[in-house]
């Protein structure tokens, strides 16, 4: 078996070309900036500074909103009324100076994480007109150690590094990650009503799943550049009923493909559609596929496709748990592929049946199921995470093993690979399998994180046929 060159998913925002008359940021928008300042992420906040467009600013301004929406169906947006009472809550308690108290250390913490468990005040009075220092205790079962302790000086200011230490706090009130500040083709960032579900035919076959023809669903996982996890839907079905034409001496079907999740609750929290063009193999099969951004958790998720020509389509539901991939200890992904598609950088087909799995420098193409024959090639992927650095060289020592076993035996053995970085990915193959007898196969990764001394295998079976 032989390795590949490194492939990871990065899913990072794009920034816009500079107009030739930029706008000055306004009052108003400045305003704004502050106020929500609690809940905005570092990222969000560069992204905004660096708009040079009004309209694009006030775009953000719904974007951002929308994305800690708890119900996108839901006209009233409960999250940014619940923030707007803490804000003006820390207002009253925490303002010094003519400071806000909902724009201080004090206030971001009490708008996040609510309450202190205990608070001791520092017996020094301090400075007239100031608070007295103060540290503020959370205690529970989320909190490292059972908890957390967080001090501030009479300005109601914490550490230096206290933004970056609760970020990810602040993290977890963006409950729509796969709806974000993306920029179109114009340059200009996606409107959010482009990004929001509209009533078609597509989404009316998701809400009220049926089945015009056979249809098998599979997601796979993958962190992303940002710390997102990105669901990675393939569908595979019998393309015999879809109005395909023959291209080249192919048969192509251009459909629809959908994907919505539900929460626990029931409500939508991310939708995906889009256009394809499936091309039929020799027994009338197609492939489709789709992507969401989904926070670690439980739901609900439904996948289709639809024949817009003769309306016939068919969905699938199942049960869908995010992994946690931001744990801060070593995780993985690892895939059974085809085939790893070359593309040029930066470029991005979203007409094609696989868009759904498209990397910056590859396209996946997993297999379905777990079953394949003679004739087929195989590629072991693996992606891990939360690589150790070494304190002294400020790198990562991690290495991975590729193996493939009949049953409890060895049948081939991939060079160890040999990584430095936090996160890395690669893929081994392909593996022409005409010379494997039939039979069930496992496909094992083993990462061994030498800095953290931590191992973790990952394990893949398919039946050979």
């Amino acid at each position: 078996m032989r390795g590949r060159l490194p492939l990871v998913l990065a899913l990072g925002i794009g920034l816009l070309p500079a107009s030739a008359r930029a706008d000055k940021m306004s009052k108003e928008d400045k305003a704004w900036l502050d106020s929500v300042l609690p809940l905005m992420l570092l990222d969000e906040e560069k992204r905004f500074k660096d708009l040079k467009d009004k309209v694009d600013r006030a775009e953000f301004q719904r974007i951002f909103w929308a994305r800690r929406n708890k119900d996108l169906e839901s006209t009233t947006n409960e999250s940014e009324g619940d923030f707007k009472a803490l804000a003006a809550e820390a207002d009253k308690r925490y303002t010094v100076r003519g400071r806000k108290g909902s724009q201080s250390d004090c206030g971001r913490v009490f708008i996040l994480l609510g309450e202190p468990t205990e608070v001791k005040k520092d017996d020094d009075e301090g400075e007239p007109g100031l608070r007295s220092a103060e540290s503020w205790y959370y205690k529970g079962p989320q909190y490292q150690g059972g908890q957390a302790a967080i001090s501030f000086d009479g300005l109601c200011m914490g550490q230096a590094n206290l933004r970056q230490q609760i970020d990810r706090v602040a993290e977890i009130r963006v409950v729509h990650p796969n709806i974000d500040y993306r920029t179109g083709q114009d340059g200009r960032i996606v409107k959010l009503a482009d990004q929001l579900p509209k009533p078609s035919p597509m989404q009316a076959l998701l809400k009220a799943p049926r089945q015009d023809f056979s249809l098998s669903a599979q997601p796979q996982f993958l962190k992303v550049e940002g710390g997102g996890t990105a669901v990675m839907g393939l569908l595979r079905g019998d393309g015999s009923a879809l109005g395909a034409v023959d291209q080249g001496g192919k048969k192509v079907a251009r459909v629809t493909v959908g994907a919505l999740v539900l929460d626990a609750n029931g409500k939508l929290t991310a939708v995906d559609q889009r256009e394809q063009a499936v091309q039929l193999a020799a027994d009338g099969a197609f492939v489709a596929s789709y992507r969401l951004m989904l926070k670690p958790g439980k739901y609900t998720l439904k996948s289709g496709l639809l024949d817009p020509k003769s309306s016939k389509g068919s969905a699938a539901e199942i049960p869908l748990e995010v992994p946690d991939f931001n744990t801060g200890e070593l995780s993985a992904t690892t895939m059974l592929l085809r085939d790893i598609e070359e593309v040029t950088p930066g470029t991005v087909d979203n007409d094609h049946a696989l868009s759904g799995f498209a990397l910056p420098t590859g396209r996946l193409s997993p297999i379905l199921g777990n079953t394949l024959t003679k004739s087929d090639s195989l590629q072991i992927f693996f992606q891990y995470y939360d690589g150790k650095l070494d304190e002294t060289t400020q790198k990562a020592n991690v290495i991975v093993s590729v193996s493939l076993l009949k049953g409890v035996r060895p049948v081939a053995n991939a060079q160890d690979q040999t990584f430095d970085r936090v996160v890395a990915g690669n893929a081994v193959g392909p593996i022409p399998l005409a010379s494997y007898v039939p039979g069930t196969y496992t496909a094992r990764v083993r990462i061994n994180d030498m800095v953290a001394k931590k191992e973790l295998v990952k394990e893949m079976t398919f039946e050979l046929k």
